[in-house]
């Protein structure tokens, strides 16, 4: 077979730690294995460099390249998609490295205008939707009151984004124009081709048509999960080029490093339940732990630890989910809040826990850690959003309602008391999918798109305006 000179795209690459950086690694990792070439462009949110100044590396075979940037220059909502000083530096690694097609994992930071940068130099492009940033500048459709939102309303948008950015923001004083206005050099908009956006709804508006706008040049988009694909076809994305490309996992060598590690330890006293990745509103692990505080104050599953692993950021400014939980940590017996771990420790930390949990509140798009659960031999408590429950699917846990408090006391109980089940899960033979199997899906994508017409048939998408997704029992956005 041909060998592919593949570009990635993204927000960053390893050593980064995120979901995203592991992602691209295993399949970079594999593409390597079968003789592919690989250069990347990503961010470099260290400061060494002046803004969107770039810097050259060879990691493990990839050449990457980093653009320094630290968010500094988002006075508009627009600028948020639309970074015309980036795009330049995206321009001039494209024209350098000239990839035989472009692979996207995430354009935070570098802004969706790059897609039509890539488009119109003729470079095929795949992007992979990780997340609903493209139609929601918060990433989760999780709206700043904690509540799941059912579709895009630009009114709704423009509520939650002058909550969780106010400085983007024209009710707050940013600037008014929208992606496609010229803007002069005292950061006047010119109004063309458009008319200057009067409030927080219309740029929330505008954002979202340039976003979809952009997502149309790519030759193909994936995404993760069936549930995620439903979700941008609701948005107004056409079906037939999107489909779905689980991500893989080293399946093979973390469930040997954890077994490994299992056979050398002595045996544990306590059952250890676990919530591993980023604590956010989003993910429920406050909640979580409050039930299991709940279960413990009952005087239920005393043998039960609930363990959580993962960094605890503010969630867009406020860090009070945060706070709340180490103060929960500090009164409640056997819960234990870890922090942050690095992802070469993920085979000790898995190797050490009976089971973890995704009590996930938002649209989850993969569930990366209960999958790598399941691949170590793990059974798995997660909610009923996104795509968790397919994680179950052949017995491998149990699926519980994400907003019902007491169904999750009673899934916990269950996990820590009842040996018989717990092992029933755990020998769950559903398979995962692996890097390997993910790469060779991914590089018949490559091909075909390499294969398609020079001008391929527009489809065409209508505005997305007040469209809902299929879940009656969320508020409306």
């Amino acid at each position: 077979m041909i060998s592919l000179h593949i570009g990635f795209v993204s927000q960053g690459w390893a050593p980064d730690v995120g979901g995203i950086e592991s992602h691209t690694s295993d399949l970079v990792r594999e593409l390597l294995k079968l003789g592919h070439r690989v250069s990347a462009i990503c961010l470099d949110y260290t400061g060494k460099t002046e803004p969107f100044g770039t810097t050259r590396t060879t990691q493990s075979g990839v050449e990457v390249t980093r653009m320094s940037y630290g968010y500094h220059d988002h006075d508009s909502l627009a600028k948020v998609v639309r970074n015309r000083d980036a795009e330049q530096v995206f321009a001039a690694w494209l024209d350098d490295v000239q990839p035989d097609l472009l692979h996207v994992h995430h354009l935070t930071g570098f802004g969706l205008g790059v897609m039509t940068t890539a488009k119109s130099r003729g470079v095929r492009q795949l992007m992979t939707l990780h997340d609903y940033w493209p139609i929601c500048p918060r990433g989760q459709m999780f709206r700043v009151d904690n509540v799941n939102c059912t579709g895009i309303d630009p009114t709704a948008c423009g509520k939650c984004l002058s909550k969780s950015f106010p400085h983007v923001m024209p009710s707050a004083g940013a600037k008014h124009y929208g992606p496609y206005d010229s803007v002069d050099e005292d950061g006047t908009a010119t109004g063309l081709p458009e008319q200057l956006a009067a409030d927080d709804a219309e740029v929330s508006s505008r954002r979202t048509e340039f976003a979809l706008h952009c997502l149309h040049h790519a030759d193909l988009l994936a995404t993760p999960s069936a549930r995620t694909r439903e979700i941008y076809i609701a948005a107004g994305l056409h079906p037939d080029r999107m489909t779905v490309v689980e991500n893989g996992i080293d399946v093979e060598g973390l469930r040997f490093e954890v077994e490994s590690l299992k056979n050398a330890m002595r045996p544990q006293e306590k059952v250890r339940l676990g919530v591993l990745g980023t604590v956010l509103p989003s993910k429920g692990v406050l909640e979580l732990a409050q039930a299991f505080a709940e279960l413990k104050a009952e005087g239920r599953a005393p043998n039960l630890v609930l363990e959580i692993h993962g960094h605890m950021p503010s969630y867009h400014g406020d860090t009070s989910y945060v706070e709340s939980l180490i103060a929960l940590d500090k009164e409640t017996p056997d819960l234990e809040v870890k922090g942050p771990f690095g992802h070469g420790a993920l085979g000790t930390l898995l190797s050490r826990l009976d089971g973890v949990a995704a009590p996930s509140r938002w649209e989850e798009v993969f569930g990366l850690t209960v999958r790598e659960a399941r691949a170590a031999g793990l059974p798995v408590l997660v909610s009923d959003m996104g795509g968790l429950p397919s994680v179950v699917e052949g017995g491998a846990g149990l699926v519980v309602p994400w907003d019902d408090r007491q169904a999750w006391k009673d899934a916990i109980a269950l996990f820590a008391e009842d040996t018989a089940q717990r092992e029933a899960w755990a020998a769950s033979t559903t398979p995962v999918w692996t890097a390997e199997q993910m790469a060779g899906q991914y590089l018949e994508l490559y091909r075909s798109m390499l294969a398609m017409e020079d001008e391929p048939k527009a489809v065409q998408q209508s505005r997305p305006r007040e469209k809902k997704l299929d879940r009656p029992d969320q508020a409306a956005s």
